[in-house]
């Protein structure tokens, strides 16, 4: 039996994503089992599985927005941008509480930050993470980040903690060492939670003890992506979409008139 549709999973620290989809993988005993982004090992929280005929919807799900909760260490510098790496410099700090605040809130918005050393994303044809651990010195590139809806749950005087929204390809933890810079005292990720991706929250989400009990609330193909207009198409109309004449709308959903899903945007499953 091979499964179609999302899988919510509430990810345990100390696994990487790769981890988490192989697990699923042999639990459910089926090859096509793909994430829609990448948690750091350190992190836990939600983990949108797409599932069979589902990972043909990845790249829209990977585009949709993210939030978090994030504990951040400041006085403190590593190679990491996280409690895991080498720590480069530690500088004792007694921030007040109205200073913090206010250089918290002060980073909201869009900014052209460097992508951590230690990440996946690609330079000269190879990870930056590689880059990393061979100690090879590399440019890092940088990216629009975007972040929002900052809320300060509490601060001391060298922690906050804090939730936020951020878009495709925004690093927390690039966002931590920015505050910390603000404040001139260096700053890390202690502990990151994902709480939401897109519409899907981690209240939804399963353990491994549940899929391994045989529990599996998929959600179906045709729930995936609600933001997305719905087009119902007839027999004629399916020949034509299988030959390559999508309608001229950029993304559509579009199913068979007995509500079968046939075709996602540009991309005929």
């Amino acid at each position: 039996m091979q499964f179609n549709g999302l899988l919510l999973v509430d990810k345990p620290a100390a696994m990487t994503s790769h981890d988490v989809v192989a697990r699923v993988r042999k639990i459910l005993k089926q090859k096509t089992v793909g994430h829609t982004g990448t948690l750091d090992p350190l992190a836990t929280g939600l983990m949108v599985l797409v599932l069979g005929d589902a990972t043909k919807l990845s790249d829209y799900l990977v585009a949709e927005d993210k939030a978090y909760r994030v504990k951040i260490r400041l006085g403190v510098r590593t190679d990491t941008l996280d409690r895991t790496g080498q720590v480069l410099q530690r500088i004792p700090c007694d921030l007040s509480e109205d200073r913090l605040r206010a250089a918290i809130l002060n980073l909201q918005g869009e900014f052209e930050w460097e992508v951590p050393l230690f990440s996946a994303a690609k330079v000269d044809g190879k990870k930056l993470y590689e880059h990393g651990r061979e100690g090879t010195s590399v440019e890092l590139p940088k990216k629009q980040m975007s972040f929002r809806d900052v809320e300060i749950h509490a601060v001391g005087p060298d922690w906050a903690d804090v939730s936020m929204s951020c878009s495709k390809g925004s690093f927390v933890r690039t966002w931590a060492a920015e505050l910390g810079e603000s404040l001139g005292v260096g700053g890390i990720v202690e502990e990151l939670r994902r709480l939401r991706v897109g519409g899907w929250g981690v209240d939804k989400a399963l353990g491994f003890e549940d899929l391994e009990a045989g529990r599996v609330p998929l959600i179906p193909m045709s729930q995936a992506l609600p933001g997305l207009k719905s087009v119902m198409a007839n027999t004629k109309e399916i020949k034509l979409v299988g030959n390559g004449q999508i309608p001229g709308i950029s993304k559509i959903a579009l199913y068979l008139s007995r509500s079968e899903r046939l075709s996602w945007g540009h991309q005929f499953l």
